[in-house]
């Protein structure tokens, strides 16, 4: 069933005629009622579900993955993605700062946190997902805004504690001379994370980390007992 003229109406009404991805409003943009989850994903045309979107952020935004894009709430305005990045920024800051026990950084670090954070949200990622990517990539030193995240409290411990230790030791077996890029961190964490949703315990996964960190090596997996992968389908 479509959109209503007059369902189309109260929705832009209920967002104040601004779009709620990227913040720009009428008449500076064309907006349009956009489906948070696409009907191809099985969206509805209920008001929780339909969203004020600018035309840029429409027609660049591919099906969304449920949960993702924040639920409406009516009266709510979402933050400007200027306002947002600084926040985003503030909290991968403190995050950051707890673990390395600095927050001096360079510009192009501050950069890509910030710059990251705007994209990131015009995408349509929802400002709580950024805010708890936020504080993630900050414990791992991690500039990917958005791109990796967790609510689990122990989950993120242990994965953060066998970033920190392949970290060390792949800066260690540089002469203290190298840290790892930023490939290398995304590649690692993808490998880490996915040995942790796959079952590996705690002292196996550090393990392997230290290994992989001072072989200045991104894959977990390749440094497990092959009875170990197989169990655990890696």
């Amino acid at each position: 069933m479509a959109v209503s003229k007059r369902l189309r109406y109260e929705i832009l009404r209920r967002d104040n005629h601004t779009c709620r991805y990227c913040g720009a409003a009428a008449p500076d943009v064309p907006l349009r009622v956009d489906h948070v989850t696409p009907v191809a994903l099985g969206g509805s045309d209920k008001p929780e579900n339909l969203v004020t979107s600018c035309e840029p952020c429409n027609s660049g935004k591919s099906s969304t993955i449920p949960g993702i894009v924040a639920p409406v709430r009516a009266g709510v305005l979402p933050p400007s993605p200027e306002a947002l990045a600084e926040e985003v920024l503030d909290l991968w800051l403190e995050a950051f700062g707890s673990i390395y026990g600095t927050t001096e950084l360079t510009f192009s670090q501050v950069e890509e946190v910030r710059l990251g954070a705007i994209e990131m949200y015009r995408m349509g990622y929802s400002a709580d997902s950024l805010r708890r990517s936020a504080t993630t990539c900050g414990l791992k030193g991690d500039t990917f805004i958005g791109l990796s995240e967790t609510s689990d409290a122990g989950w993120l411990l242990v994965t953060t504690e066998a970033f920190r230790i392949w970290r060390s030791l792949w800066y260690r077996s540089t002469g203290h001379s190298e840290w790892p890029g930023m490939e290398d961190v995304f590649l690692f964490e993808c490998s880490a994370e996915g040995a942790m949703n796959a079952g590996l315990d705690r002292k196996t996964l550090l393990r392997a980390a230290a290994n992989a960190g001072h072989a200045r090596a991104v894959c977990i997996e390749n440094f497990l007992d092959p009875a170990i992968r197989e169990r655990c389908g890696l």
